[in-house]
């Protein structure tokens, strides 16, 4: 496959997985489990990915981005009662942490640890929780493709940016599933 496929095929993919879960809250107004600070911090990865798609002359990124911030607003308006103060004070500490990179020079370094940032509270709100009712198995489940797609489109550019997001979604996406799954058990031998 080439490149240029690739792109296309991870870019359809990551918008995709970016649907289920601001549908689920929609749809069912139960935000149990979901964390704010993770929609929040994605927000702000995805304005990153957007000022280093366009720095990078990447428009696969810049573009895909740019489609992002609609899912992801849309999941954040939907969390704003659970949001709190603290949430938003870590948030702003994610974006002094890039504007500090970026004037490091080190804003792709940044941007693969942005996936830990923005999948991070997820996944500890995922391992301390037994209440993951509001979560949307189907976003985590193409978190798995998106992972693998952007992980190879990095690999095949030699971007460490794209690599390492791969990496550590995959990583996020596995652990997140299997929390939905013992808390579905037990939930199920509960009742």
């Amino acid at each position: 496959m080439s490149t240029t496929a690739l792109a296309l095929v991870a870019s359809a993919v990551f918008l995709v997985r970016l649907v289920p879960q601001p549908a689920r809250l929609a749809r069912s107004g139960v935000d149990a489990g979901v964390s704010p600070l993770a929609a929040l911090n994605a927000v702000i990865g995805t304005v990153a990915w957007l000022v280093y798609g366009l720095d990078a002359g990447l428009p696969v990124v810049w573009i895909v981005s740019l489609l992002a911030l609609v899912p992801g607003v849309w999941t954040v308006a939907l969390l704003r009662s659970a949001t709190t103060a603290r949430d938003l004070t870590w948030a702003a500490a994610w974006v002094a942490v890039l504007a500090a990179a970026a004037t490091a020079g080190v804003f792709g370094l940044a941007l693969a640890a942005g996936v830990v940032v923005s999948s991070g509270p997820q996944v500890v709100a995922a391992v301390r929780s037994d209440q993951l009712s509001g979560l949307a198995p189907a976003t985590w489940w193409l978190a798995i493709a998106d992972a693998v797609t952007w992980g190879a489109y990095g690999l095949a550019l030699g971007d460490a940016a794209l690599t390492g997001y791969g990496v550590v979604l995959l990583a996020s996406a596995l652990i997140v599933l299997s929390r939905i799954r013992v808390t579905s058990a037990s939930v199920a031998l509960a009742g």
